[in-house]
């Protein structure tokens, strides 16, 4: 079976990072022989071959989609709705869009999907009806986590990557990982640190790893530690180096980087509402908070002074992906059956839920 994916961007976080780890996975892990065309070849490390494409060029970029995708059985687009136009001026196989939450889901961007006649989507839970709506058919991929990488350290391994990020091992650490804007509540962390440097009954260091519009906002203050963007693979050791973890959005899906940090036994404090409370908050895989900088820091402050709390929200974390299908090769699972089904030319109709689906 040949897969074909186009995928101009496969860095950052979110949606590119999931499209990033199944190509991999998908081309490294099962027999499925992947050619994937990207601005970003150096993005795929596996046995896939790699077609380098320029939006700047895109006569260049249709020429490509027709040469290789030409003996496709599918072709994949993980993200952008205009990304699968595109691949449909020259293809005209079996059509799939989506890693979660990667295709846009507002009624023009769900009506042009089917027009240009995507066959299936891929959505994170199966609460998101509006893709029903539309007229798609859909499976439910929740999450890719690579527990390879995001695992929890033992004690030695802790001591010893707090020395080489320079975090003192005594001080409570509290992690924000995420783009520097309001909807995901950068500014709410930068208040919050304020209040953490100017309290000396406290000793709370706020880690901040990130960029966007308000990165000047965190640059050269004593009151936190700003590292700038860090990259995917590097985060495990951010997430076991930190007593907990902040998400202060507005609204959220699954976040990367709630489940990244549960993974690593770091347990969650967040503000979002959206999917993420569908998913997750029965559970209790996260703590949640009202959206302010009080009430975030009173949450914060309460779950690290009991100890016993504290370790039973890391147990909640951690049995989230026993019972969930969240890692990495949950998802190549779910995609391969949905490949296999499609190359066969099965009706679209046949749902492909992971098994473990909530």
């Amino acid at each position: 079976m040949r897969v074909g994916y186009f995928c101009y961007h496969l860095s950052g976080t979110g949606p590119a990072t999931r499209a990033r780890d199944v190509i991999n996975a998908i081309a490294a892990e099962t027999p499925v022989d992947v050619v994937v065309l990207t601005g970003e070849p150096e993005k795929v490390e596996s046995a896939a071959t790699v077609v380098p494409v320029d939006a700047r060029d895109p006569l260049d970029a249709a020429r490509k989609v027709r040469r290789h995708f030409a003996d496709a059985d599918l072709v994949h687009v993980p993200i952008n709705v205009y990304q699968a136009a595109f691949v449909r001026l020259g293809y005209r196989g079996p059509l799939v869009g989506g890693v979660g939450p990667g295709i846009q889901s507002t009624l023009r961007h769900g009506l042009l999907g089917r027009a240009i006649g995507i066959d299936l989507k891929i959505k994170t839970h199966e609460s998101m009806r509006r893709w029903d709506r539309y007229g798609y058919e859909t499976a439910v991929c929740t999450a890719t986590i690579d527990r390879d990488d995001f695992h929890p350290y033992d004690d030695d391994r802790v001591r010893t990557v707090r020395q080489q990020l320079g975090l003192d091992p005594e001080t409570n650490v509290l992690l924000y990982v995420g783009a520097l804007s309001e909807p995901q509540g950068a500014h709410l962390v930068s208040e919050l640190a304020r209040q953490y440097g100017s309290d000396a009954d406290t000793e709370t260091t706020v880690v901040v790893a990130g960029d966007g519009p308000l990165r000047s906002t965190f640059e050269e203050r004593d009151d936190l530690r700003y590292e700038g963007f860090v990259a995917n693979d590097a985060l495990p050791d951010y997430y076991n180096a930190a007593d907990m973890t902040v998400i202060p959005r507005a609204e959220d899906v699954t976040s990367n980087v709630g489940l990244e940090s549960i993974a690593c036994g770091t347990p969650v404090v967040t503000t979002a509402d959206g999917i993420v409370r569908d998913i997750f908050q029965a559970r209790g895989t996260y703590v949640w908070a009202d959206r302010n900088v009080a009430a975030v820091r009173e949450t914060v402050d309460a779950l690290l002074a009991d100890d016993d709390r504290y370790r039973a929200q890391v147990t909640r974390g951690l049995e989230t992906f026993d019972d969930m299908a969240l890692s990495l090769d949950d998802a190549v699972e779910t995609h391969r059956r949905i490949y296999e089904r499609l190359a066969r030319g099965d009706s679209a109709k046949a749902r492909f839920n992971s098994p473990a689906t909530p």
